[in-house]
C-alpha cells in the first residue's frame, strides 16, 4: 500500500534480480556451495505503509517499521549465530513474520479491509 515505493517495481523487482543471479551462480558453480539457497528474503506486509501520519486517516494501514526491525533482528541472528531465516512471505495485517507462514511468497492481495 506504499504509493511512494510500489512493491512490484522495487522490492519484487529486486527479488527477481536476486533469484536470477542466484540461478546463474548455481548454473556456473560445480561445487556444493552452488546448492546453497540465497539468504535473501522478502517479507510483504498486507496494508503496509511506512508513513505513520497516514494511519490517522486510514486506520486499516499497517506500519511496516516494526516488521522491518524484526526482519533485521532475524538477519543479525542469522549472521552472528547461524539461525535459519523465516521464508519469504506475506505478513497478514496484524500478524508477524513467521517460521511457518500461512501465505509463503508474495501477498495475493496487498490490501485487506
Amino acid at each position: 500500500m506504499d504509493a511512494l515505493l510500489p512493491i512490484d517495481h522495487h522490492a519484487r523487482a529486486y527479488a527477481r534480480k536476486v533469484a536470477a543471479a542466484s540461478k546463474h551462480k548455481r548454473d556456473d558453480d560445480d561445487d556444493e556451495r552452488g546448492d546453497r539457497r540465497a539468504a535473501y528474503r522478502l517479507y510483504e506486509v498486507q496494508n503496509g505503509n511506512h508513513i505513520e501520519t497516514y494511519q490517522e486517516f486510514y486506520p486499516q494501514l499497517e506500519l511496516i517499521e516494526p516488521h522491518a526491525q524484526r526482519a533485521f533482528d532475524f538477519l543479525v541472528d542469522h549472521v552472528e549465530r547461524g539461525a535459519s531465516l523465516p521464508p519469504s512471505q506475506c505478513v497478514p495485517r496484524g500478524g508477524a513474520i513467521a517460521n511457518a507462514p500461512a501465505q509463503p511468497g508474495h501477498c495475493a492481495s496487498l490490501f485487506v479491509p
